[in-house]
């Protein structure tokens, strides 16, 4: 039987690192990533407890196939001297708030196609991490 993980790209260097020792040792990348371990702890498990951390880590470790999926992102207006900054497509338009909303985030290439049309320049806006 095959093991194949589905994984957001914020967690590929975790990965790699993982993928390239033989035999890795546990403490340490509980130590390295610490957010990055326990986030996936306790999305596959529901707690978050050491032993759920190592077993991330095995998982990880013996999965045969992982497959990236892209991360999604909240996105603001570079300038602060705008107050509503960050962007949401809530009401089937662009519209600004001051605070992200959680479900509105997107990837890279969702919020270029949803930016076409409205003259706004890509090269304005950031991207913020939406675990923040």
């Amino acid at each position: 039987m095959k093991i194949k993980l589905t994984l957001d790209e914020k967690y590929k260097k975790l990965v790699d690192e993982i993928r390239e020792e033989d035999n890795p040792y546990h403490d340490a990348f509980i130590k390295a990533f610490p957010i990055l371990v326990t986030g996936l702890a306790q999305e596959w498990f529901g707690r978050l407890a050491r032993r759920d951390g190592i077993k991330v880590i095995e998982r990880i470790h013996s999965a045969d196939e992982i497959e990236w999926i892209a991360t999604k992102y909240n996105w603001r207006f570079k300038s602060k001297k705008i107050y509503a900054r960050y962007i949401s497509s809530r009401y089937a338009k662009i519209t600004f708030f001051k605070r992200p909303f959680a479900d509105n985030i997107m990837t890279e290439s969702e919020f270029k196609k949803l930016l076409e049309g409205t003259g706004l320049p890509f090269e304005a806006f950031e991207k913020v991490n939406a675990d923040d």
